[in-house]
């Protein structure tokens, strides 16, 4: 399909400037997250079925996909005032690009609606039911409202929220529905860490903006409390995925998984998190760095628990 900006098609700066706007990076987490659901359910039983795999993650791919280009047409004004890094501040195009505005909302509506179409036709095909597709509608609620009105999340004190149940929860509990046709208490339990992980995650994106996002209006954690609260927060968090760790391995509920490798695994982002308390949280250079940091530990978390989990698959 060709696509279309202001009446001619697009051209190869365009394209780059819109593969900019979608932030493909943040997609990696989600795939890795998706793939631990779903290798969690092949191991409490599911069968593996590749085209059922890569047929949910279109229907999770597209929804999660459009946040990228929703997240930056509602946060284009606020976004005037961040500086944009490679984890926050958005984008940066449609400040410097106000033309791709239009194109970049469309795009995001139109991903929405091909998600709830794959989901509808997935259904149909496997039979799922409606709360197969009501866990659909509310993964791509959440996304979209995070920044857009009426309920604009991130502008209301609900941001982080809204990030713990999109990313920590139906995520994975996602990627097990799809290969298990159901939710169970396990993918359930070892959601609770990664609701830990993912307040960590939407925390260390705030760090770099907190100046900014009190400017631009948005209420979060940060903005009323203060960088250095977030870097607290941040142990307080990590600690607390790997006390989650310690009790589901301690319980043996996953066996056959060996829980105290995730305990392992876990001392990587709370020492992420605890060299943060180190760094001055007024100079913008080190929290950056710091933000950095916190990504790839989390990157790091999450591909050792997916190699992990294929192992036993």
């Amino acid at each position: 399909m060709l696509i279309r900006l202001r009446g001619k098609p697009m051209d190869f700066s365009e394209f780059k400037l819109i593969l900019k706007l979608a932030r493909p990076r943040f997609l990696v987490p989600g795939i890795l997250i998706y793939s631990l659901g779903a290798l969690f359910a092949i191991i409490d039983g599911a069968k593996l079925d590749p085209f059922k795999f890569l047929f949910g993650y279109i229907i999770f791919g597209a929804a999660h996909l459009s946040v990228s280009f929703s997240n930056d047409y509602f946060d284009r004004e606020a976004d005037k005032m961040a500086t944009q890094t490679q984890f926050s501040g958005g984008s940066g195009v449609l400040v410097k690009h106000p033309e791709l505005s239009r194109f970049a909302l469309r795009f995001a509506v139109f991903l929405i609606i091909l998600s709830i179409a794959i989901a509808i036709l997935f259904d149909l095909t496997y039979s799922y039911g409606p709360f197969f597709l009501a866990l659909v509608v509310f993964g791509a609620f959440l996304g979209w409202f995070y920044t857009a009105p009426p309920l604009k999340l991130a502008y209301r004190g609900a941001g982080e929220v809204s990030t713990i149940l999109a990313t920590g929860l139906i995520m994975p509990v996602m990627g097990y529905y799809v290969m298990a046709g159901r939710i169970d208490a396990s993918i359930l339990a070892l959601s609770l860490p990664l609701m830990c992980y993912a307040l960590f995650f939407i925390l260390s994106v705030e760090l770099p903006d907190v100046e900014a996002d009190q400017l631009g209006g948005k209420k979060n954690l940060l903005t009323f409390k203060g960088r250095r609260a977030g870097i607290e927060l941040s142990i307080i968090v990590t600690f607390a995925a790997t006390v989650l760790f310690i009790i589901l391995a301690s319980l043996g509920t996953l066996l056959p998984i060996e829980m105290w490798l995730f305990v392992l695994f876990s001392i990587v982002p709370l020492a992420a998190a605890l060299y943060g308390a180190t760094m001055p949280s007024e100079d913008r250079r080190p929290v950056i760095s710091q933000v950095k940091l916190n990504f790839c530990a989390l990157m790091l978390i999450l591909v050792a628990a997916v190699v992990y989990l294929a192992t036993l698959a």
